[in-house]
């Protein structure tokens, strides 16, 4: 049914009550985590022939409005009024809804506040801002000027519809001419030191001056167009060499930043290694490096300039600088675990990202609206005419694909039930967001290179897999429940409780011969290996003492894990739940009770004594503590203290030194390291009682100097263990893909139907998360050849604009039978790609992404413009006989080109 009570070309979106979104966008502040949802206009109307009519509310969401002042929002909202529906008469045409009042919202990320203009049409303009409580105050110049860098950031950082999308939401073009990139840039300049306030992305844990969400957008905006030297010239140089833009004393500022901001100009040496300007990078990393040479996101840019000219060496020397300076933040462990990767170090790669710390994913703020009662999307239908964007077989298979149009495929009810039950579309890769989405693209790098099989046994080289962990540590009998003791040992520290869990694991079960039976003497076997045992604890601190990042050697003779082994949990407790670890707690208290009971041990109600003499000076227990425990480390043959005790100048040597504790003590509180050692209060079995190694079907733990090996290992998280059964998930269904593809083809059977249209693009997906771009053009083709889809037109237009350049010729070079690649300036790729910019610019005229820059789609095409000029583009585009219509939404892309001077726009 029409309705001439909605716009011409806004999404409307109808209330049930009139006020309704407002009210509800108020009550939502106070849960706005980042820069804050987009602009809500929301407008009254009200029929003018005969007001017993009831008024309607209605409303959208805007991005990219100019919210600077007052006077630029009430004009925005009168636009309004000239597109309400036309109703045809005899004698012309009219409408008799009119708009009331309006009133436009937009939030400051600063002041955490909503300000809002209320416009009465006719005359009556009213300013103020809303706090998460929901009292009203007056606007402060201040807060406009806030509100006007908030606006821009949400424009420019949710430019992508495939990465932020609102219903109803409308885009328009925040900086459409110089001049307005002029105020653009003196209001980010004004309100830099103040966008620490606004957080940061998903990836960086603490914001601060030059991780933040503003740096995010100017790099954004700047780095699109490719413009990095403009944005090195006019704002990060000014901004470095004069910190805090002359707020604060000059003696502050000469005793802190010494004329140049480490931070920010950590920032303005990458604007100049992507601008090819290097020697400038050099020399302000100089600078800078000799203000603060402890700053991380310094060294980190310095670390991807080394490896740029090829210094492995010194990159993985300063990337392992920045990870000390910043051990919590984790692109300091990726850049290091890049390098790793380039290097071909997959071990020590493995073992960083092990350690890399993992943040929760926060995503983007979006409104809180009510159930609407209606909404209105009006169509363009003059510019769809030939562009079909949601019909059955519409033909928009691109030129020389590989994909067959057949016309025999399910109807859109059929596809939507075999997409319920795909398990294609259920696969959990696709849903990895923030760090785990790094992490992941790391793992697949690894695969691609050295293979699934070599990857599992990397992994068990370097983690402690499962079968390992259940024979270096055997749980005792169980005991009853009813015959648990329980002990309230909560009072104890950590260390005991630690001597008594490993004595219990180390004690020998019934039948076995005790470790006492198999050695004639305890203390000969300590008296006779004396010397051996001072040069054993050096080499063992030396492990100790070895950069934590650099990890173990491998050994040559590990055994290979199978698929079917799993990585070992990090700890027993990690994996229960919190309501029965408690139980279980209790269950182990009583049970160890019981059993040193039976053995004729008491349970200590203290930490034990040292046996060991100190020196004069007094050492306190929990540096005793840490000694016996680094000494349980260093050595497996420790010795059993109730039965006899080394001679004093055995223990002075073997001991560490005392001014070294709290590096020692900072060494063994690393979660990542897996320590098997004997009970500290029992002997070690005897070696001739231990299994001898006799094939591959033998344990790993068969000597003391094979389980040294074991001792090396770490335990592998959680998390990564998951993200590596996620890509085995993702190659089982590679393989099953391709399978299929071959045995379709080679009995001549049809391709294109065998997958819904979701299932090919989310295997155009897989494909590209794998590192085979082959494979995903073929896959986002077929897609293509069923009906239009905008996600598969953005990747193929990324495909011929050079963005997975690399990756098709790694590709090439590892995989036999790859096609080869369609050169970028080719006449052919440069069709296809404009293909593609013609129906995205349509699907985002349709759905009203008025937004010119930035625009994944400018982004795209002013790439092809840096490779084959702009003359050679828009002739091109001329040579394609497209309608004007759809040829001036393109024209605008050639326009921004121009007007900002991008490289290849004057020839």
């Amino acid at each position: 049914m029409a309705h001439n009570d909605c716009l011409q070309d806004v999404p409307d979106i109808f209330e049930n009550e009139i006020g309704e979104s407002l009210l509800a966008r108020t009550e939502g502040l106070g849960m706005i985590r980042e820069i804050g949802p987009p602009d809500l206009c929301h407008i009254v109307k009200f029929h003018a022939p005969s007001r017993s009519e009831p008024d309607i509310g209605s409303y959208h969401h805007v991005l990219g409005v100019d919210t600077s002042t007052s006077a630029s929002l009430a004009a925005y909202i009168n636009s309004l009024q000239y597109s309400l529906s036309e109703t045809q008469g005899w004698f012309g045409s009219g409408n008799n809804w009119k708009i009331a009042s309006g009133t436009y919202c937009t939030y400051n990320a600063f002041s955490n506040v909503d300000l809002r203009v209320q416009v009465k049409i006719p005359g009556g303009v009213d300013a103020f801002i809303v706090t998460p409580t929901g009292e009203r105050k007056e606007v402060t110049e201040d807060l406009w000027k806030e509100c006007h860098v908030s606006s821009l950031l949400r424009a420019v950082l949710y430019a992508d519809p495939m990465a932020y999308s609102v219903t109803g939401l409308r885009r328009m073009t925040p900086v459409a001419s110089p001049r307005d990139e002029t105020k653009f840039v003196e209001a980010m300049v004004e309100q830099f030191w103040n966008g620490w306030a606004l957080g940061s992305n998903a990836e960086t844990q603490v914001a601060s001056t030059a991780r933040n969400f503003l740096v995010d957008g100017l790099m954004r905006y700047f780095g699109g167009e490719g413009r990095y030297a403009d944005c090195a010239a006019e704002i990060l140089a000014p901004l470095a060499y004069a910190p805090l833009g002359g707020q604060q004393s000059s003696s502050r500022m000469s005793a802190e930043f010494k004329g140049i901001d480490p931070e920010v100009a950590a920032l303005l040496a990458e604007t100049y290694m992507e601008g090819d300007e290097e020697v400038q990078a050099v020399r302000v990393m100089h600078q800078a490096l000799k203000v603060k040479s402890s700053c991380y996101p310094l060294l980190a840019t310095q670390a991807e300039f080394l490896r740029r000219k090829k210094c492995p060496d010194a990159a993985l020397t300063v990337a392992r600088m920045a990870v000390k300076y910043a051990p919590s933040e984790f692109q300091a462990w990726a850049k290091l675990t890049e390098i790793y990767l380039e290097a071909g170090d997959y071990r020590r790669a493995m073992l960083t990202l092990n350690s890399c710390p993992m943040y929760t994913f926060v995503d983007h703020d979006y409104p809180r609206v009510p159930t609407p009662r209606r909404i209105n999307f009006p169509v363009k239908s003059d510019v769809l005419a030939d562009y079909d964007l949601g019909e059955q077989g519409t033909g928009t298979i691109p030129p020389n694909s590989r994909a067959s149009l057949d016309m025999d495929g399910p109807g859109l009810i059929e596809e939507m039930a075999l997409n319920e039950n795909s398990t294609i579309l259920r696969l959990s890769a696709p849903t990895l967001r923030c760090t785990f989405a790094r992490v992941y693209k790391f793992l697949t790098e690894i695969v691609s290179t050295i293979g699934w099989d070599e990857l599992l046994l990397l992994r068990s080289q370097v983690f402690v897999m499962e079968e390992e962990y259940r024979n270096s540590a055997v749980p005792s009998a169980a005991v009853d429940d009813e015959d648990l003791a329980e002990d309230d040992d909560e009072h104890l520290p950590l260390s005991t409780l630690r001597e008594r869990h490993t004595a219990e694991l180390s004690r020998p079960t019934e039948g076995e011969p005790s470790a006492d039976a198999a050695l004639p003497s305890t203390v000969d076997a300590v008296d006779t290996a004396a010397t051996e045992d001072s040069s054993a604890v050096d080499a063992g601190a030396q492990v100790i003492n070895e950069d934590p990042l650099a990890g173990p050697e491998l050994d040559s003779a590990a055994e290979p894990a199978a698929e079917s082994e799993t990585s070992a949990v990090v700890s027993a407790s990690a994996s229960e739940e919190p309501g029965k670890g408690k139980k279980k707690n209790k269950k182990n208290k009583g049970k160890k009770s019981k059993e040193n009971l039976k053995a004729g041990i008491m349970p200590p109600t203290e930490p034990p004594a040292v046996t060991e003499p100190t020196n004069d000076g007094g050492v306190s227990a929990a540096s005793i503590v840490a000694i016996g425990e680094q000494m349980d480390v260093i050595s497996l043959s420790d010795t059993d203290h109730g039965e006899a005790k080394e001679p004093e100048s055995q223990q002075q040597q073997q001991q560490p030194d005392i001014d070294d504790m709290p590096q020692l003590t900072e060494q063994l509180s690393a979660p990542q390291t897996a320590v098997f050692e004997a009970a500290p209060n029992e002997p070690n079995p005897a070696p001739e009682h231990l299994p001898i190694s006799g094939g591959d079907d033998e344990s790993l733990i068969t000597k003391p100097e094979e389980h040294n090996d074991i001792i090396r290992k770490r335990l592998c998280e959680r998390w990564l263990d998951n993200l590596i059964m996620i890509l085995f998930d993702d190659l089982r269904m590679y393989t099953s893909w391709r399978s299929r593809m071959h045995n379709l083809r080679a009995t001549g059977q049809p391709v294109t139907y065998r997958y819904t249209q979701a299932e090919w693009e989310a295997l155009g997906d897989l494909a590209l998360r794998l590192r085979r771009p082959s494979e995903a053009r073929e896959a986002y083709e077929y897609a293509l050849a069923i009906r239009f889809s905008a996600r598969a037109w953005q990747r193929l237009l990324e495909m011929h604009s050079g963005v997975y350049t690399s990756m098709q010729q790694e590709e090439q070079r590892r995989h036999e039978g790859v096609p080869e690649l369609m050169p970028l300036t080719s006449n052919d790729s440069l069709m296809q790609a404009l293909d593609a910019v013609a129906w995205l610019s349509v699907y985002h005229d349709r759905w009203y992404n008025n937004m010119v820059y930035p625009n994944p789609v400018c982004e795209q095409l002013i790439k092809l413009i840096n490779i084959h000029g702009l003359s050679k583009v828009r002739n091109s585009m001329v040579s394609m006989n497209l309608k004007p219509a759809v040829f001036n939404m393109v024209k605008r892309y050639f326009d921004v080109a121009e007007k900002f001077n991008v490289r290849g726009s004057k020839w």
